[in-house]
């Protein structure tokens, strides 16, 4: 945290002392977000570490047994990478791990928010991992071990390591993990070649092209050409600062191939081709096209129009004419939409996360909507206030009918109602481990029908009601030697918890089970050919007939993502497809007979090149007994918080010479935090010229619970200057004088505040300091001979100042926050800030803010922005003359009456020489009303909400406010003193992180005042 004086020319000081003295009075003792919406902590998890020979794994209790299993793969893991990298961790490794997803969006290992994709991160400083456990073993494992080797990557790489792209470390990262074997990133591969549109290696930077998928093909083709040895050694070359290729990798791959980029680029192309048998001609093309039209999909839902490509979790209604499915096609979030099924128009909203503070997620990536068998409601997974449920939607309105908790489960994947629709059939992650449910909807029952380490997902439930097929890993898996098979399809009776293996007659997994209705077959998703395709099977078990396939696959999000549905009819199957990198639904008649294979894209699972002879890698991940330790040696200790620095910042500067003499600059902050993020220290300390400029801050926070408190103390000194010069005639010799005056302020805080979120889009605040403000003046008088430059005196003299003053500040805020985002302001939602800060001692008086703000989108992709915003000082001492007044004309309240746009000629002429005009602006009180139409350019000729590759917001605006003070008469009642402003203009983001707006302003409440043009660093309010 850096505190900086301020050293000022005479003609702006009074604009910018005033700025400063308003934005003290204005805040609180120590200014938390003004909006912001809120990380919650809805669990206090009592952390525990479990010693490993080169782990400390931090779990709590109810996820005991998972972390044993936990610190068993990492130490596999271990042993495996410390061998491809040939280098072992400088220190023992950190392993955060929680029961569940929602458990690890509470942490405060990693600061903001953390997205339903995010499966976990390592943090460079510290190098600590931290992640939820997964759905499976295989899902934990294949996450521990991606982690890991960013942990190598860090220790190897240090500083640099946030420096390469994504495709370059989470490639790797994918790779050594998973293998040579991987139907999704075929998919990927497969969906590229088809549309004639791989990538160079030296397009993989950007953003269009995902980084995980495309790295983790890369890295397949250099090892299955150059051997698997390759990666080790392109990564120890990067971080060489003894090569010449240090810090480029894409001259690293080059020098470690002997291979151009062109070159490479144009074998992996063909590589990619030959393996699964796409041909770049003209004539392939044109076939595959004509294919691809003339596909069995009677609908399509696709979302190019919209601007969404994400359209997932289809769910037919039970008469086969409507289907809900998740879809970005809001581009703001994943919501849930229902659509006519035979025509693909989407008809409702029915949920959207965006805005609505109460649906944190729908559990897109692992859950679907599921019918009730009336057809007129939906039961669909969701999380809200950080705790598991399943609402039931009505799908006529819309709205929810009914909501069932789950409080005491850690995540709640895709439910399943029975045909009597009295039942609800779910799989839940409890302490690490997923198992499946029954929800009794008459009693309010739940019942759990597995409880071990197995993964059982997608429950299903047979037409009669009698039996549940759903996916589990319980006949491929060894829980003690931790080798992982395939997911395959399981029965199981909910009154006699007796369980059938489903015998498919394919190898791969079978995934996403869905009882076909009337009759004893079970439709479902394999990846036997290497191309995930929907397939039929007996529940007896005997052949599968394919039902569905498509050129690239059928699939969702992930692998274990829902993607298949048929109608309760049995008449109507839809089904997700990947298609030029994002997905549609397909709709069409359920077949009587297989389905063919279709032309023009091989289904295959294994990555380029086919001529691989060996992969070490594989060999790697067969091998499940090297490095796989018992648990002797394991040791669980408490956990005792010790703070460790995990950022530092700094500054330094000096001036020489100038009308304020030499001086030096310079500020360090340093930030200290335990290993869990729940303490922190922060400190900060800076210079700005003599050493009574010096200043500093100390703050620390306790997040450890929901109620944040933390204490704080600085000093912060403001140095304004002004400079005086001319000649003066002493003893008959002209001498030169300069004076310059130093006018200083300090302040002197210590206080503590305290915050309590009650939900992510609510929280209140307070805060309480003791405050000292000290006032000093100083004039420094040099005179010096013009004609040689010799100083002949230079004296400093201490002027009489104001009295000090001596205060104490309390704060209590209310804050709701429901906005969502574009590139340069909110563009939907509520921002509303309550606040009262009453200030007792030297002054008496107390501020009142409210400021409500309202994001409307009428029409895409038109943002309607209203804000109504009041700041008042109220009490005895709300005029005291030691306040300088609030000012209206602030470009971020009343656009046009900046205090250096006025002229002369601005003002009426008066005796006093004072401008009336500008003094209106001048108040104790102030009333803002702001009116704003935004929409970004591109998505103006798009009709969607669409930036383009320059974020570019246009907007109008109309401006208005009053300013006022106790012996005024308020602005209800004063029209005259109301001040307005129209224009417009546009916001540019090219940068990320600062918005610059340009904007004509017309200000309507100035004599002779034309239209203006105005800039500033903003972004909307």
């Amino acid at each position: 945290m850096e505190v900086r004086a301020q050293r000022l020319a005479p003609a702006r000081l009074g604009r910018i002392l005033g700025a400063t003295l308003l934005a003290l009075a204005i805040a609180s003792p120590v200014s938390a977000q003004y909006f912001g919406r809120n990380k919650v902590q809805f669990d206090r998890f009592k952390f525990r570490v479990l010693t490993t020979p080169h782990f400390d794994i931090y779990f709590y209790p109810e996820e005991a047994e998972a972390a044993t299993v936990a610190g068993r793969i990492a130490e596999r893991w271990y042993t495996r990478l410390s061998r491809v990298f040939d280098h072992q961790l400088s220190s023992r490794q950190p392993l955060i791990l929680y029961a569940s997803h929602p458990d690890f969006a509470q942490t405060n290992v990693i600061e903001g928010f953390i997205g339903e994709g995010t499966g976990g991160v390592t943090e460079g400083l510290l190098r600590r991992i931290t992640l939820p456990l997964g759905a499976s073993l295989a899902q934990s494992d294949h996450v521990i071990g991606h982690e890991l080797v960013h942990a190598f990557q860090f220790d190897i790489l240090g500083r640099r390591g946030g420096a390469l792209p994504l495709w370059f470390i989470e490639g790797m990262a994918e790779y050594l993990t998973i293998g040579v074997r991987d139907p999704q990133t075929a998919m990927w591969l497969r969906d590229a070649a088809l549309m004639d549109a791989l990538p160079r290696i030296s397009d993989l930077d950007n953003p269009n092209y995902f980084p995980y998928r495309w790295g983790h093909a890369l890295w397949a083709y250099l090892g299955g050409r150059w051997g698997d040895e390759i990666v080790g050694t392109a990564l120890h070359r990067v971080a060489d600062p003894l090569q010449q290729t240090t810090g480029d990798p894409v001259r690293v791959i080059q020098a470690a191939t002997g291979a151009t980029e062109e070159e490479l680029s144009a074998a992996w192309h063909a590589a990619i081709r030959r393996a699964y048998g796409i041909s770049a001609t003209p004539e392939a093309r044109a076939a595959r096209s004509t294919a691809a039209a003339a596909g069995d999909a009677e609908v399509v839902i696709g979302d190019e129009e919209a601007g969404g490509r994400i359209n997932v979790g289809p769910a037919l209604s039970p008469d086969g004419t409507r289907i809900a499915f998740l879809s970005e096609r809001g581009q703001l979030s994943v919501n849930l939409y229902l659509a006519d099924a035979a025509t693909g128009r989407v008809t409702r909203e029915l949920i959207s996360t965006a805005v609505d503070p109460h649906f944190e997620s729908l559990q897109f990536l692992m859950s679907a909507g599921s019918w009730r068998p009336d057809g007129q409601a939906l039961a669909v997974a969701t999380l809200g206030n950080g705790r598991p449920a399943i609402a039931v939607i009505d799908a006529r309105r819309g709205s929810v009918v009914q909501e069932i908790p789950f409080p005491d489960l850690g995540e709640v994947f895709h439910p399943d109602w029975s045909p009597d629709g009295t039942r609800l059939a779910f799989a839940a992650q409890v302490n690490g481990f997923t198992d499946l449910f029954v929800h009794d909807l008459n009693t309010g029952s739940t019942t759990r029908l597995t409880d071990d380490a197995f993964s059982d997902l997608q429950p299903s439930w047979s037409p009669d009601g009698r039996a549940i097929v759903f996916v589990s890993d319980r006949f491929s898996t060894d829980t003690e030697r931790l080798t992982y098979g395939t997911y395959g399809l399981v029965t199981i009776d909910p009154a006699a918890r007796r369980l059938t293996r489903v015998e498919t007659g394919l190898r791969g997994n079978a995934l996403d089970p869905t009882w076909i209705p009337g009759t004893r077959q079970i439709a479902f998703i394999s990846d036997s050919s290497g191309r995930p395709e929907a397939y039929r099977v007996d529940a007896g078990g005997g052949t599968s007939i394919r039902i569905a396939t498509a050129l690239t696959g059928i699939a969702g999000i992930t692998p274990l993502s829902p993607a298949l549905s048929v109608s309760a009819d049995g008449s109507r199957i839809a089904y997700s497809v990947f298609r030029e990198g994002g997905f549609d639904i397909h709709i069409a008649s359920t077949p009587r007979t297989a389905v063919p294979d279709p032309a023009g894209a091989q289904g295959r699972a294994e990555l380029p090149p086919t001529e691989r002879e060996r992969s070490d890698v594989d060999a790697m991940l067969r091998d499940a007994t090297t490095g796989l330790t018992g648990t002797a040696s394991f040791e669980t200790v408490a956990y005792k918080p010790r703070l460790a620095l995990v950022d530092i910042g700094q500054q330094v500067g000096f001036a020489t010479a100038g009308a304020l003499g030499s001086f030096v600059t310079g500020g360090i902050s340093m930030t200290f935090s335990d290993v869990l993020g729940n303490h922190l220290l922060a400190t900060g300390l800076a210079v700005n010229g003599e050493f009574q400029d010096l200043g500093g801050q100390v703050l620390y926070v306790n997040r450890s619970s929901r109620w944040n408190w933390g204490v704080f103390g600085d000093r912060v000194p403001y140095v304004s200057a002004g400079v005086a010069s001319g000649f003066i005639e002493q003893n008959g010799d002209v001498l030169f004088v300069e004076q310059v005056s130093r006018d200083r302020q300090t302040y002197h805080r210590a206080g503590g505040l305290v915050a309590y979120p009650f939900s992510r889009a609510f929280r209140v605040e307070f805060s309480a300091a003791a405050q000292h403000i000290g006032f000093s003046r100083e004039i420094q008088t040099l005179i010096a001979d013009p004609a040689t430059g010799r100083i002949i005196s230079d004296e400093t003299t201490d002027l009489p100042s104001t009295p000090s003053l001596r205060l104490v500040q309390l704060s209590a805020a209310a804050v709701r926050d429901t906005a969502a985002f574009g590139f340069t302001g909110p563009i939907l939602g509520q921002r509303i800030r309550l606040a009262v800060d009453p200030t007792f001692g030297d002054l008496e008086l107390y501020n009142v803010t409210a400021d409500v703000r309202q994001y409307v989108m009428p029409v895409r992709p038109v943002t309607i922005a209203a804000r109504v915003m009041h700041f008042g000082r109220y009490g005895n001492s709300a005029e005291s003359e030691r306040l300088v007044p609030l000012y209206l004309g602030y470009p971020e309240l009343v656009r046009g009456y900046d205090a250096n746009s006025f002229e002369a000629g601005d003002c009426s002429v008066t005796t006093d020489g004072s401008c009336p005009e500008f003094d209106r602006l001048l108040g104790s009180r102030v009333l803002v009303l702001n009116l704003e139409a935004r929409a970004p350019l591109v998505g103006l000729f798009r009709g969607r909400l669409d930036y383009g590759p320059v974020p570019v917001d246009v907007f109008a605006f109309f401006d208005a406010g009053s300013a006022w003070s106790k012996g005024r008469v308020a602005p209800i009642r004063a029209e005259g003193d109301w001040v307005t402003s129209v224009g417009g203009g546009a916001r540019f983001n090219a940068f990320g992180f600062a918005v610059l707006e340009l904007n004509l302003v017309r200000p309507l409440q100035r004599p002779g005042r034309g239209w203006m043009f105005v800039f500033n660093l903003r972004p909307g309010f």
